[in-house]
């Protein structure tokens, strides 16, 4: 979703916050990735001189399902189908890339490749709606069950989602310059969901839930990898994941990092945008941190591949 903030007399800035899962974007909230929705970043991998552990291993389950990923075109008529979920009924425009049906006030997308739709109500993703002032903002926990009844009651959450994170969305700041304070103009949350594989949350597939004044939804984003088991496979323990670690390195804005402490160490799976070739989603071990470079300290993550079998490679 685009936010574009009016400038008027002074500047407005828009700041976006969101969560990501891919190794050269920013980190989801909850385990390195935005609660499933990734948003491609300018972080390259960097060798640490010394990683220690900082926080109890979890337990290792010594093997795991791998599943194989099913990339299916979607037809005018499942874009109808999950459009009537949300209230809306066509007809259908083919877009560029993908189904649209436009409603009042929201508009329904679904990529005609699948695994990706948005619901936008772009009246008020301007960001400069007076109803979508700080004041008029919901608390996090009141975000999160409206996002939750949402989904709930109009069958829009899929079997085995969880709850991840609420986060910092769309903000608008106001400054005159004058050295007073910034006003901020504009403000909304993001509700992130992470779809499950076997138990385990998979990074890079879920929804995000925008809420903006009064409790009103300014947006759904989801994006999903569909898939089928293949097959189990022995997988790493965490401290053979740790050694591989210190072999690959790790994602971070900190320059010439030097040291590095885990403070977070998760099983998930990990799923690249739908369209991306990846045959399937493999057990992975998510790690973050705290990392000091030269002059400054900042935080860290990681993915690592835990099945040898199917190579060092994520997908």
């Amino acid at each position: 979703m685009m936010k574009q903030i009016a400038i008027g007399f002074a500047i407005l800035m828009l700041i976006i916050a969101g969560t990501a899962l891919i190794p050269v974007a920013s980190p989801p909230d909850d385990e390195g990735t935005n609660g499933g929705i990734e948003i491609v970043g300018p972080y390259g991998v960097q060798s640490v001189s010394e990683i220690t552990l900082g926080t109890v291993l979890p337990r290792s389950p010594g093997q795991a399902m791998v599943y194989k990923t099913v990339d299916t075109a979607v037809s005018k008529d499942d874009a109808l189908k999950i459009a009537e979920k949300f209230g809306l009924t066509g007809p259908v425009e083919e877009k560029r890339v993908s189904h649209r049906i436009t409603g009042d006030p929201y508009t329904f997308d679904l990529d005609r490749g699948g695994g990706y739709m948005t619901y936008t109500w772009y009246g008020r993703c301007s960001g400069v709606d007076p109803r979508d002032r700080p004041e008029n903002l919901p608390t996090d926990e009141e975000c999160r069950k409206i996002a939750e009844s949402f989904l709930t009651s109009h069958d829009l959450m899929p079997e085995g989602a969880v709850f991840s994170s609420v986060s910092q969305g769309g903000k608008g700041i106001f400054s005159n310059h004058s050295g007073d304070a910034p006003i901020v103009t504009y403000e909304d949350r993001d509700v992130h969901f992470t779809d499950t594989l076997s138990g385990l949350r998979v990074a890079g597939s879920g929804t995000r839930v925008t809420i903006g004044g009064g409790g009103d939804i300014l947006e759904i984003t989801r994006r999903w990898r569909d898939a089928e088991p293949y097959k189990e496979f022995p997988i790493l323990s965490p401290e053979e994941a740790i050694e591989e670690l210190k072999q690959t390195g790790v994602v971070t804005t900190v320059s010439s990092p030097k040291g590095a402490v885990v403070e977070e160490v998760k099983l998930c799976y990990y799923a690249t945008p739908p369209g991306t070739e990846q045959p399937y989603l493999k057990p992975t071990y998510y790690f973050r941190g705290t990392v000091e470079g030269e002059n400054e300290t900042g935080t860290f993550y990681q993915y690592v591949p835990a099945v040898p079998e199917l190579g060092k490679g994520l997908y």
